[in-house]
């Protein structure tokens, strides 16, 4: 991220004290209106922003950063914004969240009002579609810190906390062959959705290791991450096929929901006719019946360390911070072929 412009660098390009500067931003009587009004224009021309984090601290007050999450009512972002919050209180700043519910334009807008209300920082996990339009420019334009949680841009100087997506793929599908299902299944994201691609990536890699065809007929994209209904619907179409598969794993629990559905209507026993695995062990796979087989997400400690992270760059003018947090498959009922549930983590190789 490029250094943030300070008064000096006003004071030095206009040929003037860093006093004056100072006195023309804070809108002081005792200033020539021509000279504030060159210092105004230069300001601007150079995209200067107010330390927040310095003002903060001369006034003894709380200082502010941005959240900018997908869907805030969804498991995995409700606990990403918790271990952001619990951060920010025990630093004293004050959190203003943001929800985009994965709208491209809503996102813009989001930003374009955080950078009016002058945050120190900005924490987001940007919307599906942001490959498609760059938002992020938004606040490189006016040297606004922030982290990427989640879901990482294409920009290689991007501080992010992320989570091994590939491995995550490749443990539930791994995990399924090895309880000896042969024809598995994955209904997936969008096609410009950074993580379900990293899931399918993983999915595939597995199938591979394992000498088992990709077959694109089982590979199925639902609209909606955070709905049952694809799943239901698209887990109809697979076992009413021909190709039927013995296995689904989804993109997420909600879909998996979907799954159990449709098993459930036509009669097929899960896990003995069918395997099911899902990925973010949300509240909802432990009161399925069975148990939900389920890639762990540690929403909350990723959003701690998000906010570690803003703050070391709004402090420190850190930069290029990354973390990728270790797969975790966590295994219940619903994938195990055998009698016994046998509860335990698998981690990443």
């Amino acid at each position: 991220m490029s250094k943030r412009i300070g008064l000096k660098d006003i004071a030095k390009s206009l040929n003037v004290s860093v006093t004056t500067v100072s006195r023309a931003l804070n809108d002081k009587f005792d200033i020539n209106p021509e000279t504030r009004k060159r210092i105004l224009a230069k300001a601007e021309e150079l995209n200067y922003r107010r330390n927040a984090y310095a003002v903060s601290l001369r006034k003894n007050e709380y200082f502010s950063i941005g959240v900018i999450l997908p869907s805030i009512d969804h498991y995995f972002f409700s606990t990403v914004l918790k271990g952001i919050m619990n951060k920010a209180h025990m630093a004293n700043y004050l959190v203003i969240v943001g929800e985009t519910t994965h709208y491209i334009q809503k996102e813009q807008e989001i930003i374009e009002q955080f950078i009016s209300h002058c945050v120190s920082g900005v924490i987001i996990s940007p919307s599906n579609q942001n490959s498609l339009t760059n938002n992020l420019e938004l606040l490189r334009r006016k040297r606004i810190p922030y982290i990427l949680v989640d879901r990482p841009s294409l920009d290689v100087n991007d501080s992010f906390v992320k989570y091994d997506d590939i491995n995550g793929g490749f443990l539930a599908t791994q995990h399924l062959i090895e309880q000896g299902f042969k024809k598995i299944a994955f209904i997936k994201g969008l096609d410009y959705c950074v993580i379900s691609n990293a899931r399918l990536e993983g999915y595939k890699k597995a199938l591979k290791k394992y000498n088992l065809p990709i077959d694109e007929d089982l590979i199925k994209t639902s609209n909606h991450m955070d709905g049952n209904a694809d799943g239901y619907l698209y887990t109809r179409q697979l076992l009413l096929s021909a190709n039927k598969p013995d296995a689904i794993f989804t993109v997420t629990d909600d879909i998996a929901t979907g799954v159990y559905s449709a098993a459930k209507e036509l009669k097929i026993n899960i896990p003995k006719d069918l395997g099911v695995v899902g990925y973010s062990d949300s509240k909802i796979a432990t009161h399925l019946d069975p148990p939900l087989t389920t890639v762990e997400q540690p929403g909350s400690e990723m959003g701690e360390q998000a906010f570690d992270f803003l703050q070391q760059t709004i402090i420190k003018n850190n930069s290029q911070l990354k973390r990728i947090f270790e797969a975790r498959l966590i295994i219940r009922e619903s994938s195990l072929k055998s009698a016994k549930l046998k509860v335990h983590k698998q981690h990443s190789n």
